[in-house]
């Protein structure tokens, strides 16, 4: 969870798949019954939501920018959750089809299919070997030093997030860790 650390801590109350109350606890877990608590509405993309619920672990949530249908949404730094938000703008067809990237005003031309790794290197998300630590900013690129490295051929990738994210993560998660931070 160090990685998390540099993040605003959210826990999640669903109100509904589509809008959600977070509520703000800055950095320090153990202070949590003894500072008031700001409530901050903001949207989390639905799948996201799920994935988080099913898999009862906290995540990395970011603000949409994709320029032109603005949606105020934060969506999962992963190529997946990106991929199935960017089908909800309408980013649709065969992944070779050439689209604009309108993130922040990027405007640079891709292939469809590369369009959400792409985004991924707008949110400054990367990936780490769970042996040696290296650190990569693609999955695919973290994958051949894996494949090459006698040493790591059993690693993971493990997801540094970028800056600017939210850390949310469900009141099951909460509960279970608050007595071990």
């Amino acid at each position: 969870m160090s990685e998390l650390s540099n993040h605003p801590v959210f826990y999640l109350h669903t109100l509904n798949p589509l809008q959600s109350v977070l509520l703000t606890i800055v950095h320090q877990l153990p202070t949590i019954l003894d500072m008031p608590l700001d409530i901050i509405p903001i949207t989390v993309d639905p799948e996201t939501l799920f994935r988080m619920e099913q898999s009862s672990q906290p995540l990395v949530v970011y603000d949409c920018k994709l320029q032109g249908a603005p949606c105020g949404t934060c969506v999962e730094g992963t190529t997946n959750a990106m991929s199935a938000h960017l089908r909800r703008h309408g980013i649709t067809g065969p992944d070779s089809a050439i689209t604009t990237c309108t993130w922040s005003g990027c405007y640079k031309n891709f292939k469809k299919g590369s369009m959400a790794r792409h985004i991924l290197t707008h949110l400054r998300v990367k990936v780490r070997c769970s042996v040696c630590g290296v650190v990569k900013c693609r999955h695919d690129l973290l994958r051949a030093h894996i494949k090459s490295s006698e040493s790591c051929h059993l690693a993971i990738a493990d997801n540094v997030p970028g800056p600017g994210g939210y850390v949310i993560a469900p009141m099951s998660w909460a509960a279970a860790h608050m007595h071990q931070v």
